[in-house]
């Protein structure tokens, strides 16, 4: 391995140079002693320069042997740029076999890179046996595998998921639960803010809107009437329809504690009275044609 990473230093030339003034070869080396900061400032500049390969290799060097990995930091640019190049299955692999070794710590690992690549389908795997357990990291400041499952599902939008786990955590973890009791009361402040838009967003339906659709409705009528009808027909459309319209819309207006309608609705109103003055009119000279003087 040493010597493949060798072999990349001559051939992308100088990638790596701090401020310290190490070389490109001295860092090199460096990430081979174990130092993973090393390893991934080198793999970020030969990926930067296109080099995915050279930097796979870094990555896989530094995440699979260092003898102390710290906090697999080096295995995060590993699994992320193997997503990118469609080949995480394959470089995930080691450290799935950690885990089914009962390394609990890569466990809760892999976990969270899943969250971080939002396959919330790949992260419950891990974490839910690790919440279950009562696992607690390494880490006094992580707050610990359920919550970080429940904000994965809150990220997802399933949240009655992420409500069921932040309670868990809350009811089965007092102390470093606390973090899970937070977000669950947040969660139920969102939840109950969206019911009372969604209510708002429905209309309270108003008797006196039955009014107005009849009065459309009848106008509609009236129209088929004045083609279809004959002298009966007429007969209603001079003297019935005014009648009923003009009761209806006198109604509509008058209705006690009605509600305030837009412009539009003032409009159809307007309409259906003109449309039923204007058929009476006609509908009398049908009915009563003036006489013509000899």
């Amino acid at each position: 391995m040493g010597v493949c990473l060798m072999v990349s230093a001559v051939e992308s030339g100088p990638v790596f140079a701090d401020q310290n003034g190490v070389s490109d070869d001295q860092a090199r080396q460096e990430c081979f002693k174990g130092k993973t900061i090393y390893c991934i400032a080198l793999g970020i500049k030969e990926e930067k320069s296109g080099f995915n390969e050279r930097a796979l290799e870094l990555y896989r060097f530094a995440c699979k042997n260092h003898p102390t990995p710290g906090h697999l930091r080096a295995c995060t640019p590993l699994l992320n740029l193997a997503g990118n190049m469609n080949r995480l299955d394959e470089e995930v692999e080691p450290l799935r076999a950690r885990c089914r070794k009962g390394d609990k710590v890569t466990c809760f690992y892999l976990g969270k890179e899943y969250l971080k690549m939002a396959r919330i389908e790949g992260a419950d795997r891990y974490l839910e046996n690790l919440c279950k357990e009562g696992f607690r990291p390494p880490d006094p400041h992580d707050y610990g595998p359920c919550f970080h499952l429940a904000k994965g599902y809150e990220h997802s939008g399933q949240w009655n998921r992420a409500r069921e786990w932040y309670r868990f955590d809350c009811d089965h973890h007092s102390e470093n639960g606390r973090p899970s009791c937070t977000a669950l009361k947040e969660l139920e402040k969102m939840a109950q803010v969206h019911r009372e838009l969604a209510q708002k967003g429905i209309q309270k339906f108003e008797p006196v809107e039955t009014v107005l659709f009849l009065m459309v409705f009848m106008s509609c009528l009236h129209i088929w009437v004045w083609f279809k009808g004959r002298k009966g027909g007429l007969l209603y459309l001079a003297w019935g329809a005014p009648v009923l319209v003009w009761g209806g819309a006198l109604t509509w207006v008058y209705w006690p504690d009605k509600p305030e309608f837009p412009l539009s609705q003032w409009v159809v109103i307007y309409f259906a009275l003109l449309l039923v003055s204007g058929m009476a009119v006609f509908a009398f000279r049908e009915l009563y044609p003036p006489k013509v003087s000899s």
